[in-house]
């Protein structure tokens, strides 16, 4: 693997849309960013997307991101922002490199877009880590929905798995303080059923960390990335959420999939 130092943002400014080219050829595992000036926090990145040939393949926040990369147990601090394509903590050197960005071949164009909201002087910068080069195939991506739920109860609701064949799950998050129960249902057959506090002690056995207001279903909680929600072969999916007051949830999954689908 190699650490570079990736092209300068264009436009980093206290409000508005930083926007990066990066380079085509080598395969992407994971992009650092670098937050620096006088007053700039992951809290202030207010949307964060991912393009490949203009498609959108990861859309989340700053704040998000941040839970989700504790809830992994990678490393965090206040300048530094991950956007990890790989599972760098898979139990096998496959697993760690799978949903890496191959650049080598089918792609067009590859770009970031950090909208910033309320800085002061911000400063963004950001590094690559690449390994040799290899065609675009299966890779990770991140979608985004809110869900709003409108009383305190138990309800259904429909996340999209990919209409060509189906997408691979790694994990969803539920970014809600209010959520205290899940179950999944693929084909009719119960999958998971948890609530928040026995879901987030079984987290903390395999070396999670769990986050206030975000409750995760993790299909690769011991790092075997076998254990993957495959939906390909799904007639139905249900998630059937449990919420204590009324509320919005924003649901973030990751997937492992191909760029056309979903």
């Amino acid at each position: 693997m190699q650490l570079v130092k990736n092209l300068p943002f264009f436009n980093v400014v206290a409000t508005g849309v930083a926007t990066l080219a990066l380079p085509l050829g080598m395969t992407y595992e994971r992009i650092i960013l670098a937050l620096g000036g006088t007053a700039f926090t992951k809290a202030m990145i207010t949307d964060l997307k991912v393009k490949l040939n203009g498609k959108p393949i990861w859309q989340t926040t700053g704040p998000r991101l941040d839970a989700l990369n504790k809830y992994r147990g990678m490393a965090t601090d206040a300048s530094h922002l991950v956007l990890d394509f790989t599972e760098i903590y898979a139990r096998d050197e496959v697993g760690q490199s799978l949903g890496a960005i191959g650049t080598a071949e089918g792609v067009g164009s590859f770009t970031l877009e950090v909208t910033i909201t309320g800085a002061t002087a911000p400063t963004l910068e950001s590094w690559a880590v690449l390994s040799g080069p290899k065609k675009l195939g299966a890779i990770a991506k991140i979608t985004s929905y809110n869900v709003p739920l409108a009383a305190a109860g138990k309800f259904p609701i429909a996340l999209p798995y990919g209409k060509d064949g189906g997408s691979i799950i790694k994990r969803v998050g539920f970014f809600n303080a209010n959520m205290t129960e899940l179950e999944v249902k693929k084909n009719g057959l119960v999958i998971h059923d948890s609530t928040k506090a026995i879901n987030e002690f079984f987290q903390t056995e395999n070396n999670k960390v769990p986050q206030a207001g975000l409750y995760v279903a993790d299909f690769i909680v011991d790092n075997n990335m076998s254990g993957m929600l495959v939906t390909a072969d799904a007639q139905s999916m249900q998630w059937n959420v449990t919420v204590s007051a009324a509320d919005v949830i924003t649901v973030q999954i990751e997937h492992i999939d191909m760029l056309g689908n979903l």
